[in-house]
């Protein structure tokens, strides 16, 4: 259990790329890291330089950078045509899976994962997207172990941690969800969904949030806003009160998100 575990390249002028330079490679190291800008400016220098037996790598480089965009419909259809085409790459499983997922269409997306992690067991993307398609199932045990293998994988585990403590909120584990928000932290201080997201967990774990030394009044401000939505729907009427005027009072700037939610509990008599 992940518990358990915690107890550029330079771009050369026009014309003058050697012939043997490998794209496929280079353009995957640059999406892997994220880095998408030099990614797809190699991408179109591979273009210029393309041979006529690099038509597959390129059509799977182009589904890739579709899903690095977050342009889904997109990826989804290119992996769909390579797959169909005959490739056989954990790659397309991968893509295939984490496209259905964003689509909201987490049953489908179970297939094409687990075969990407029975073809690849090293890819930690895939272990981690089956992790949240078997929460969206509620199969527990089996998202908790993606996660694992996941996490022991990748060198960066904000992205896992973080869904492994939305799979524990889900849980009912307020409590460990929160710790594990904590660690993400330490690998991602100011990724401001993981501070949301811990901001949940310690208000369903019946624990105050702290403000760090980084956050401006405004985004304290919205920190407390969150965390007294996140009350709301707890039913705990007082926490949710304090905490939303505390965001209207404290914060340089209106927080219309804080007001509204004001507004609705006195409109309802609360």
């Amino acid at each position: 259990m992940i518990w358990a575990l915690l107890l550029a390249t330079a771009a050369p002028t026009a014309g003058a790329m050697p012939s043997s330079l490998d794209y496929a490679r280079l353009v995957e190291e640059a999406m892997d890291g994220g880095r998408i800008i030099q990614a797809q400016a190699m991408l179109g220098q591979w273009r210029a330089a393309a041979q006529p037996d690099d038509r597959q790598a390129m059509e799977m480089a182009d589904a890739r950078m579709a899903l690095e965009k977050r342009r889904d419909e997109e990826a989804l259809a290119r992996f769909a045509a390579l797959e169909q085409g005959g490739l056989r790459d954990c790659r397309v499983g991968e893509g295939r899976g984490i496209a259905l997922l964003r689509l909201g269409r987490a049953p489908e997306a179970l297939e094409p994962l687990r075969r990407a992690v029975a073809d690849c067991a090293g890819r930690w993307r895939s272990w981690n997207a089956l992790g949240v398609a078997y929460d969206q199932a509620e199969s527990w045990a089996l998202s908790n172990a993606a996660y694992e293998r996941a996490f022991q994988l990748t060198d960066k585990p904000s992205q896992v941690l973080n869904n492994y403590g939305l799979s524990l909120l889900k849980q009912g584990k307020a409590g460990k969800a929160a710790t594990i928000f904590d660690k993400a932290r330490e690998s991602a201080p100011d990724d401001a969904r993981i501070i949301a997201n811990g901001d949940t967990a310690y208000v369903m774990a019946g624990r105050d949030i702290s403000r760090r030394p980084a956050d401006t009044a405004d985004e304290w401000a919205r920190r407390l806003s969150n965390a007294g939505q996140a009350a709301m729907r707890m039913g705990d009427l007082p926490k949710a009160q304090a905490y939303l005027s505390r965001a209207v009072s404290e914060a340089d700037s209106f927080v219309p998100e804080a007001a509204a939610a004001l507004d609705s509990m006195k409109a309802a008599g609360k």
